[in-house]
């Protein structure tokens, strides 16, 4: 993994950790507070969508490049030869790669049309739906350098003739 990839994974993952960090903390006061009727939190739905939406996305990003994700590997295992596994992998990454480029795409469309506040901290929606583009983006760059590498590599290595 270049450096480049390690910052941003630790980036995505450090917000992505700081937001499971917020909700836990918020959750646990909002059950206290409300358990012995002290306060009720009119902001505290707007927070928590925010931080949920960071910690999914970021954590998801962070997992792909780290290659952490769940992943069934039965077909890839039982496939003969070098060449079978590696038709078989570029196939699932360019399935992928779709899938994270129209991610990216219509999360920056629905990102653009965001222009409502949220009723009580009169926050941008546009900064909670921000999380979907940039992750999408983040794992659609990581996808197409991982494809061209591991091809280059799989060709100059002499794998793919086996």
């Amino acid at each position: 993994m270049t450096r480049l990839e390690q910052f941003v994974e630790g980036v995505l993952r450090l917000v992505a950790t700081a937001s499971l960090v917020v909700l836990f903390v918020l959750i646990l006061i909002n059950v206290v507070a409300r358990s012995f009727e002290l306060a009720g939190f009119a902001w505290f739905d707007e927070v928590v969508r925010g931080c949920f939406a960071y910690m999914v996305f970021f954590g998801a990003a962070a997992l792909w490049i780290r290659r952490d994700h769940f992943q069934v590997d039965w077909l890839e295992l039982s496939l003969p030869g070098q060449r079978s596994k590696w038709l078989l992998r570029s196939f699932v990454a360019i399935l992928s790669l779709g899938f994270f480029y129209v991610m990216t795409w219509y999360g920056y469309v629905l990102f653009y049309k965001a222009n409502a506040l949220t009723p009580i901290l009169q926050i941008q929606e546009r900064i909670f739906y921000a999380a979907i583009p940039i992750s999408g983006a983040v794992m659609a760059l990581h996808s197409t350098f991982t494809l061209f590498v591991e091809t280059k590599e799989q060709f100059t290595s002499g794998d793919l003739a086996k």
